[in-house]
């Protein structure tokens, strides 16, 4: 029964391991064509969705953003399993993306757009690279 949930974990962060990868791609496009807040929305998603993939190994899955943020802060940051500084860009990314989503009065430049992709590709490439060491339990 134990490998079965083992294997579990693998396929669904496997999933959000290919969500995150497709968000990014799509933030990459709207980068590329000037939509700054879509993109740094979809980064931010790029991000959740690499959180959620590192919760899975620990048999957590977050039931909102705030919950994916602290759930990921207790285990991976506290734990220094990762450094602090994705926390600290997974937060501000979050309200980034709030303020692109919902307040119209804000306006985004490429360069905050650039940052954003380049931090959610870093902290999806380093999930990544954790993933499998997670799943054999030496995270």
């Amino acid at each position: 029964m134990e490998g079965s949930r083992d294997r579990n974990k693998s396929l669904n962060g496997k999933d959000y391991l290919k969500s995150a990868r497709q968000k990014l791609r799509s933030a990459k496009v709207l980068l590329d064509t000037g939509n700054y807040g879509d993109s740094i929305s979809r980064s931010y998603y790029a991000f959740l969705d690499a959180a959620t993939t590192g919760l899975i190994t620990k048999d957590l899955l977050p039931k909102s953003h705030t919950g994916a943020i602290d759930l990921f802060s207790l285990h991976f940051i506290k734990t220094n399993l990762v450094e602090t500084k994705y926390i600290k860009w997974f937060k501000r990314i979050k309200k980034d993306r709030e303020d692109a989503d919902y307040k119209h009065k804000r306006e985004f430049t490429k360069e905050d757009a650039e940052e954003t992709y380049y931090e959610a590709e870093e902290f999806v490439r380093m999930i990544e690279e954790l993933f499998s060491e997670l799943l054999k339990g030496r995270g």
